[in-house]
């Protein structure tokens, strides 16, 4: 679909629900924050979208928003079917793996190649880049080769091919068949299952990851409860999400990237995460602060906002004024991390309940 098209199309009617209350903590009062949102990420989703802000605890929702049965019309072209290539475009891009490599490697006691020995060192050393590349591998601790994880929301297993590289058991779970069907060529084990209901056993993995899953769900708190079931006592669960309170959203607002309507259904802020987390029975809920680059969040959201497709549109560099405010951004991610793009936690379930 075009943009214009999207704008002129309708959800259909009887796969619309009402949002009465917030998902997070029930309160009904709210601000309305965007009106008339549309798919301006893939361009595959009919309709046009309300984002309210709940006035308690400041999580953002869609209402209405598409029901259960028909979200998959949202997901046509989305980019979990792919699979991702390892191979680097560039010699800067070769240069950055083998080196990332070769901190990991040294972190987790690992063999992963390509890689340069000199990575544990520039890693060592440099402390926003060690930041960065913890971050991609979601925190994971040292497994020595016996513990068990599960990605739900796995999409293609570019995740899991990484932890088994490290060392970890990994499993998987998509509710998308074509993103199933790719991540079971990693060799880990992919289940087919959805978000609660995963069908996954109880009280089994050590670590459970959520990579920018847990807004694309109707019910967090169930889905939460659900990650809450199959970790074992004393297990982790890790995940990330959008921030509503990043300096990203307060510049560009209704062309920020991270809206993505309508998959997007629920938008968090350090606050309504840590409170979800909470009533989901989790404890020892951490903040994982990291300084991303923002400059691929700002240069999406200043495509949409010039109504470009924000993948694939010519020019790959910011304006001048941009590239210094996405500076800008990096350094007050570093000392106010509230402010950062994502928000990225971790929680543990209790020893015993």
């Amino acid at each position: 679909m075009t943009l214009d098209t999207i704008e002129s199309q309708k959800w259909p009617e009887d796969g619309l629900e009402r949002v009465e209350c917030c998902p997070i903590c029930g309160e009904p009062d709210r601000k309305l924050l965007h009106a008339e949102l549309t798919d301006r990420v893939f361009f595959c989703a009919p309709g046009k979208w309300s984002l309210n802000q709940c006035t308690s605890c400041g999580t953002g929702y869609l209402d209405p928003r598409p029901t259960s049965d028909t979200i998959a019309l949202a997901y046509k072209h989305y980019f979990t079917h792919n699979e991702e290539n390892d191979n680097p475009k560039s010699n800067f891009a070769y240069i950055k793996r083998n080196l990332r490599n070769g901190y990991l490697n040294y972190r987790y006691k690992a063999d992963i190649q390509p890689a340069w020995i000199i990575g544990r060192w520039i890693a060592v050393l440099w402390q926003r880049k060690r930041n960065q590349i913890d971050e991609s591998v979601r925190h994971l601790p040292n497994s020595n080769n016996s513990g068990l994880l599960v990605d739900i929301g796995c999409g293609n297993g570019h995740f899991l091919n990484t932890a088994m590289e490290l060392g970890w058991e990994a499993w998987g779970v998509d509710i998308d068949p074509k993103a199933v069907e790719t991540a079971q060529k990693t060799g880990a084990r992919i289940l087919q299952g959805g978000f609660p209901k995963t069908g996954l056993p109880s009280e089994h993995f050590d670590i459970v990851t959520l990579s920018h899953v847990i807004e694309h769900v109707h019910d967090p708190i169930a889905a939460l409860q659900e990650a809450f079931r199959v970790l074992k006592p004393g297990g982790q669960i890790w995940l990330a999400t959008p921030n509503m309170d990043s300096f990203g959203y307060a510049h560009f607002r209704e062309n920020w990237f991270a809206l993505d309507s309508p998959r997007h259904l629920v938008l968090f802020n350090p606050i309504s995460m840590k409170k979800a987390l909470i009533k989901s029975g989790f404890i020892n809920v951490k903040d994982k602060s990291c300084a991303i680059n923002t400059s691929d969040t700002f240069k999406f959201s200043l495509r949409i906002s010039r109504g470009q497709d924000p993948y694939h549109a010519n020019g790959s560099n910011l304006p001048m004024t941009l590239q210094i405010l996405s500076n800008l951004a990096n350094f007050i991610e570093t000392i106010d991390p509230s402010q950062r793009e994502n928000l990225t936690i971790t929680a543990q379930k209790p020893q015993s309940n």
